[in-house]
């Protein structure tokens, strides 16, 4: 089992992230976005209805994480901890599942991505990633079921180095996609890039990716909630 479990923590991202620090004045992207969705996020299923695995918040859990958005880096504000509803099932503690989509999201209509580009087998730049290997990251779970992706006896594994791309300039809850990247060239293109483009045209075609080098998108039930942005 620990043999599995090396080689899943080695091939495949844990949406996690290195935190950067507690913002004295982060700037908003817009009040009325930003009370939307936290007025959204109350009305979502209970605990104990969809997600009783699930790690509550505390008034602690808040802090920047790096991201890129169209070119550029900037600071996300997470003030609540992550999201992850079963089903679909998961084995992991956290109760969070990577290659099945969600079936209960924290709040209802639309709800932007936040793309999680991990560093499976490479080792980047390390002013590259927003998060370092097997690094404890805030308001995101310690570990995830990967067993739909590696198999039977990936049901809990660690993070590995990644970074994140936001799909849109939003407050409140993102979902998660996952896209594993095997190729330092390809990893040193999008982080010259900084943007979801550059992903898409490494992938050449979403639904399947290069092979061995980067990964098609890869759904999840994750959710993070993020409150405001700043430009670094």
């Amino acid at each position: 089992m620990r043999k599995t479990l090396v080689v899943a923590w080695t091939s495949l991202l844990i949406v996690a992230c290195s935190e950067r620090g507690t913002p004295t004045q982060p700037d908003s992207v817009s009040p009325e976005a930003l009370l939307r969705d936290q007025t959204h996020s109350q009305s979502a299923p209970s605990a104990s209805a969809h997600h009783s695995n699930r790690k509550v918040a505390t008034k602690e859990d808040k802090g920047l994480i790096d991201g890129w958005f169209e070119g550029k880096t900037v600071e996300l504000y997470y003030t609540k901890t992550f999201y992850c509803a079963n089903p679909p099932s998961s084995g992991a503690p956290s109760g969070c599942e990577i290659g099945a989509d969600a079936e209960a999201p924290p709040r209802g209509g639309p709800i932007p991505t936040i793309y999680a580009i991990a560093a499976a087998g490479i080792t980047p730049d390390p002013t590259t990633l927003a998060c370092q290997a097997g690094s404890a990251c805030l308001n995101h779970p310690l570990m995830l079921d990967a067993s739909r992706i590696l198999g039977p006896g990936a049901t809990s594994v660690l993070p590995l180095a990644h970074s994140h791309i936001v799909g849109e300039r939003r407050s409140g809850w993102f979902h998660t996609v996952n896209i594993r990247v095997f190729d330092l060239g390809v990893w040193n293109q999008i982080a010259a890039a900084k943007n979801i483009d550059k992903v898409r045209e490494l992938q050449m075609n979403p639904a399947i990716g290069v092979p061995g080098k980067i990964s098609a998108d890869t759904l999840t039930n994750i959710y993070f909630f993020i409150a405001s942005w700043r430009k670094e």
